[in-house]
C-alpha cells in the first residue's frame, strides 16, 4: 500500500488533464489525499476511479459542486496516526504556521496545499507536508507527495512528475 498526497490539479484550467503518470500509479488498495483545487468534477471522478481509498478537501478556487461534497478539514487515521488535510488560505509566507494553528487538536500530520511549493518540516510534534502544485505554476514544476509510516516514523518524500 502507498499513500499518494496531492493538490492543485487545476484541470483544465492549467492542464488539461491529470498526468497519465500519477493516474498509473495509484492504485487499489493505496490510500489517496487531495488538498483541493480540483478545479473540475472530471478531475475529481478520475481520481475516485483510481480504485483507491480517497480523502479529500476543497480549495479556494473550487466550484460549488465540488465544495458541497468535500468538508474543508478532516482528519483520519492511518497506520495509528493521526492525518489532518485542508486546502490553506492567503499568502504562501507563513502558510504551514496557519494551518497548523487552524487544528485545535494537533494531528501527527497536516497535509495542505494552495501555495504551490513543496514542503516537509515539523512544527511542534506535527509533520507538516505540502505535496507542490500536480498542475504545476507559481514556484514549482508539477510535483506530487508520498507518505511513508514505518512504526513511530512518519515522513514525507516529493516526486517530480
Amino acid at each position: 500500500m502507498k499513500i499518494f498526497v496531492i493538490s492543485d490539479t487545476h484541470v483544465p484550467e492549467r492542464v488539461k488533464s491529470l498526468p497519465d503518470k500519477i493516474l498509473k500509479e495509484i492504485q487499489p488498495g493505496d490510500i489517496l489525499f487531495h488538498c483541493g483545487d480540483f478545479t473540475s468534477k472530471k478531475a475529481f471522478n478520475q481520481l475516485i476511479q483510481s480504485g483507491a481509498e480517497f480523502h479529500g478537501v476543497f480549495g479556494n478556487m473550487d466550484d460549488y459542486h465540488l465544495r458541497s461534497s468535500m468538508p474543508e478539514r478532516k482528519v483520519v487515521t492511518v497506520k495509528g496516526k493521526s492525518i489532518g488535510l485542508t486546502h490553506g488560505w492567503g499568502s504562501p509566507e507563513g502558510l504551514a504556521e496557519r494551518v497548523y494553528k487552524s487544528f485545535e487538536h494537533k494531528p501527527d500530520v497536516i497535509l495542505f496545499g494552495h501555495s504551490h511549493i513543496p514542503l516537509s518540516k515539523k512544527i511542534g510534534d506535527t509533520l507538516m507536508f505540502n505535496p507542490g502544485p500536480l498542475s504545476g505554476g507559481g514556484r514549482s514544476d508539477p510535483t506530487y507527495g508520498q507518505l511513508f509510516i514505518e512504526g513511530d516514523d512518519v515522513w514525507g518524500e516529493h516526486y517530480d512528475l
